[in-house]
């Protein structure tokens, strides 16, 4: 109400303890994606009137600035005596399309490894353009922007100053682009470990099993057999692990190591120990001494 009275060249009220962009000259962003956030807005046609923002991001006039998947609220102090309240969202992605980014991820673990730690691949803009999801504004109305300031245009000076300081937020944790697309960490964290473990369960279900072992008939459960001489047979046998194998895999395996694999190597360890152990029983004997 009565916005015509306002005028934009008002003087802010200094704050003390407000939010100051860390770079002051110059680019907001130091990373390819902060960057990329900022040059994506910039070349929309209100990138002019961002520009009036830049002074109140530098200067600390950001008094606070919170970013959850249901948006961006922030407050900015003006020349008013109460801060200005910011609100900005992004289109979210829908049910459907975290569902389709969630699979693709899952599939990508390099991906998910850069993300948690702070870096985001550069690949993503493909990924998302080619997905049909993507993961920066196509044009400014994607943002719904409001701020409690009398004044008319949009962005304001307010919304400016949040909007660069979100660049650099983006920097510490790219995930917050994601965030701001409605997406929790945590969930997406979880979904993707799932879809991991579906996928590595499904695969070795799917490898063949071992048809079982013929047995011979003097076989005894330990393999050996008692002469009247006391003397003892041996024998490798021809398929190792073959009990394991026709149990099949351990479907909550943890290991990256093929579990069929990795017991076969154990038994073939075991027998070549036993087998040495029988063929030289002195040199156990002298070991043990």
């Amino acid at each position: 109400m009565g916005w015509y009275l306002y005028s934009s060249s008002s003087k802010p009220k200094a704050v003390k303890g407000g939010i100051k962009a860390q770079n002051k000259r110059g680019a907001f962003a130091k990373t390819w994606w902060g960057k990329q956030w900022i040059d994506t807005l910039e070349s929309f046609p209100v990138g002019s009137r961002l520009v009036r923002g830049k002074s109140y991001a530098r200067s600390g006039q950001v008094t606070d600035l919170v970013i959850t998947a249901k948006g961006v609220s922030a407050k900015v102090q003006g020349s008013r005596s109460t801060p200005y309240k910011v609100s900005i969202k992004l289109n979210p992605y829908s049910k459907m399309q975290q569902d389709i980014l969630t699979a693709k991820l899952a599939a990508q673990p390099l991906s998910i490894a850069q993300l948690l730690s702070s870096e985001m691949p550069e690949s993503m803009v493909q990924v998302c353009n080619t997905l049909k999801i993507p993961l920066f504004p196509v044009k400014y109305n994607d943002l719904q922007s409001t701020c409690s300031c009398p004044d008319y245009s949009n962005p304001c000076k307010h919304i400016a100053a949040v909007i660069y300081l979100m660049a650099e937020a983006f920097d510490r944790d790219p995930f917050l682009l994601f965030t701001l697309r409605g997406m929790d960490k945590n969930a997406f964290l979880k979904a993707i470990g799932n879809r991991q473990q579906g996928n590595k369960l499904k695969k070795e279900l799917n490898e063949p099993v071992a048809p079982p072992e013929v047995l011979p008939s003097d076989h005894t459960f330990w393999g050996t057999i008692l002469t009247t001489e006391h003397s003892i047979t041996h024998a490798l046998p021809k398929v190792h692990a073959s009990i394991i194998k026709r149990l099949g895999t351990i479907p909550f395996w943890r290991s990256d190591n093929n579990f069929i694999n990795a017991m076969e190597a154990a038994y073939s360890k075991a027998s070549l120990s036993a087998e040495n152990r029988i063929r030289n029983p002195r040199d156990e004997n002298e070991s043990a001494c």
